[in-house]
């Protein structure tokens, strides 16, 4: 789920079993009816609702503290560890018990388009169709047992008491952090019904985001005392994610751009620079797996198999890094500008392809020595440069540069030579034959 969707074009949750409701086509437990009422004014006349037994909910522990949670802000993922976090888990077991038939998943591997509670295993989708009444009829009401006060009057007791900071169903969202606004639409999901977008628009599993405290199990469902709120790890400015969780963080974390490759570097580095701080190891799969092997250039299976173990352990022992085999924080730290470096150097090193070889100038062409006089007509008598030239061509000795009795014998010769009428007078077609 990404900090953008949360904000803009989300569908906060809504309960199918209120659509089925309202076409009258479907009959509901009594107790899913009611809920469907108070999640979708829609139905509150409950049109097609059947009297049938009450749909069992999850139970309320004994002995809770007279004070409770306030509703979570919002803490958006930050680290990229693949690890179910024990409240996560508790909660999907208490669902599971709860409704034996329905199955839930928590962790993810980490992407980098996106936002998701789900890469640092703080997020569940428990499975439940819109399609199936039985199924929307359970989540209508574990819905209303969420948000419902208790006896103390807490608003949204058991939600609050989970650590869940939003929840998507169906089309909708509700966000703890923004409760006021109730149910507001997710992604644009009600003008796309089809089947092929149920998990895109959460239509076959309800999304539970939860909070720090609640991700890690101290809240006062699980305690029994107040948790106090957990900002979680924080993502250092030199890297793209945080570190796993160790320990509760009570400030709230700094902001960074995030961190791009230096220019120049390869594709590979560029990808690889994009998953800098993801907790990746031997079992790990996923896209930053891929980028991690693609830099090391080894097989890019996408998952931490033998060989990337290898190539993690060399490298970390040969920088005096130890010899685990985890991409940790100090890594990345020196992984990232070793790579470079050695970009750089194979850039350096690499043998310049030979220059291609300079062709011999082309000499040009010599201007036939006539050309300039093509266009004049000579004749007996004349005098001039043009004379000469053409004396030169005829090989008119001495070439005087006068049209004498010697030189007109000469031009009659090669115009009977061409086929030329031999008229003794250099015209153009005499020129012409002449090459000028």
């Amino acid at each position: 789920m990404t900090r953008s969707a949360l904000r803009g074009t989300v569908y906060r949750g809504a309960v199918t079993a209120a659509v089925l409701l309202i076409t009258g086509l479907v009959a509901v437990p009594a107790q899913a009816a009611t809920a469907a009422q108070a999640l979708h004014p829609a139905v509150a006349g409950g049109f097609g609702v059947a009297a049938a037994p009450a749909v069992k909910t999850p139970a309320v522990p004994a002995g809770l503290p007279a004070g409770i949670e306030p509703l979570s802000t919002y803490v958006g993922q930050t680290s990229c560890e693949v690890t179910d976090k024990p409240g996560s888990t508790a909660l999907g077991k208490l669902l599971k018990a709860t409704y034996p038939s329905s199955s839930f998943g928590v962790a993810r591997a980490c992407q980098v388009y996106m936002q998701s509670e789900h890469y640092d295993g703080r997020a569940v989708d428990w499975m439940n169709s819109v399609r199936i009444p039985a199924q929307a009829a359970q989540a209508t009401a574990l819905i209303k047992w969420l948000l419902a006060k208790d006896a103390a009057g807490n608003q949204y007791a058991n939600l609050r008491r989970l650590g869940i900071m939003y929840m998507i169903w169906n089309n909708k969202i509700w966000e703890a952090y923004r409760a006021s606004a109730g149910w507001t639409p997710y992604n644009n999901c009600a003008k796309t019904p089809a089947a092929g977008l149920d998990s895109a628009c959460h239509r076959n599993h309800i999304h539970f985001s939860l909070s720090w405290e609640g991700a890690m199990k101290r809240t006062s469902y699980w305690t029994k005392k107040v948790a106090a709120h957990d900002y979680g790890p924080c993502r250092p400015a030199d890297l793209n994610f945080a570190a796993p969780y160790v320990r509760p963080n009570a400030s709230p974390c700094p902001r960074y751009a995030k961190v791009g490759a230096p220019a120049g570097a390869s594709a590979a580095i560029v990808q690889l620079t994009k998953f800098s701080g993801a907790y990746l190891k031997p079992g790990s799969s996923g896209p930053g797996v891929t980028a991690l092997q693609a830099a090391l250039k080894i097989e890019q299976a996408g998952s931490f198999g033998p060989k990337t173990t290898a190539a993690v352990v060399k490298f970390k022992s040969t920088h005096g890094l130890g010899a685990s085999p985890v991409m940790d924080q100090a890594t990345w730290r020196k992984l990232l500008p070793v790579l470079f470096s050695a970009q750089k150097q194979a850039q350096k090193t690499a043998p310049k392809p030979a220059p291609k070889p300079t062709p011999a100038p082309v000499k040009p062409k010599p201007q036939n020595p006539l050309a300039p006089y093509k266009k004049s007509v000579l004749a007996y008598n004349s005098r001039g440069a043009g004379v000469t030239a053409l004396q030169k061509v005829l090989k008119v000795s001495p070439a005087s540069g006068w049209f004498g009795p010697v030189t007109k014998a000469a031009v009659i010769r090669f115009q009977k030579a061409k086929k030329l009428p031999a008229t003794g007078v250099v015209d153009a077609r005499t020129w012409a034959a002449l090459g000028a």
